[in-house]
């Protein structure tokens, strides 16, 4: 296997494993994996990253059933710290150990400067392979690919925190939304990202469930899907339901 700096001959081949790794291990849907290979990926773009100082972007060359190629590439930026912006392997190469030499390279660059991660939530294996490299997960971010949010978490070395389950803003016990009282069960915290979400009622029976209250940034703009998964539309802050 060979790791070594992406040059303009390589960008095609990157737009393809990038399209390839988000259809296999994203849960996106197809015109969000467009939009975002289109604007990520694009020809301008890689060319600007290419040429941009303060980026490091490398591809990893490895032979796949008698063909060597591209199999996969890292695109770093780095400052105070070595950001991981993207980090994909071709889904017919994974379990080679290219993602690990490619986060290995990178740290030998400016191997004094820390390194940290933001990658998209719907990266369904990400968060837990950046795990086994020290990095912890530190907060939420939200990015925009077309005219679309997406929800980002971030990653630093020995960067976690214990405030991860204590709220940031004070719970109150009850809140106007709307212009109409709800009330919120402050003893049933369920665990965020940042800080806990506590379910809000419209009665003080606390029998009718309204939604929840986010602890992160004191909104009750607070989605849930089937999968019992709660996602704050103001902060990013999230829930997830095997938490």
């Amino acid at each position: 296997m060979k790791v070594r700096p992406a040059g303009s001959g390589d960008r095609g081949r990157i737009r393809a494993i990038a399209r390839d790794s988000f259809q296999a291990s994203y849960s996106l849907s197809p015109q969000q994996i467009e939009t975002i290979v289109e604007d990520a990926f694009g020809e301008e773009t890689l060319a600007e990253r290419l040429e941009d100082p303060n980026a490091v972007v490398l591809v990893a060359e490895h032979e796949v059933e008698d063909t060597e190629d591209v199999q996969g590439f890292v695109d770093v930026t780095v400052g105070e710290e070595k950001t991981i912006h993207w980090l994909h392997v071709d889904p017919t190469a994974r379990g080679d150990g290219i993602a690990t030499a490619l986060i290995e390279r990178v740290r030998e660059e400016n191997d004094e400067t820390p390194l940290a991660a933001r990658i998209l939530e719907d990266a369904v294996e990400g968060g837990d392979f950046l795990e086994r490299f020290g990095l912890e997960r530190t907060g939420n971010d939200r990015t925009e690919f077309g005219e679309e949010e997406f929800a980002v978490a971030r990653f630093t070395e020995g960067g976690g925190t214990s405030r991860a389950n204590e709220p940031s803003v004070a719970v109150p016990g009850a809140l106007t939304v709307d212009g109409t009282d709800r009330f919120i069960d402050r003893d049933d915290a369920l665990p965020g990202r940042e800080a806990p979400f506590f379910p809000v009622f419209s009665g003080e029976n606390r029998e009718d469930r309204y939604g929840y209250f986010c602890s992160q940034c004191g909104s009750t703009d607070v989605a849930a899907d089937g999968l019992d998964r709660l996602e704050c539309d103001n902060c990013g802050n999230v829930h997830l339901a095997d938490e």
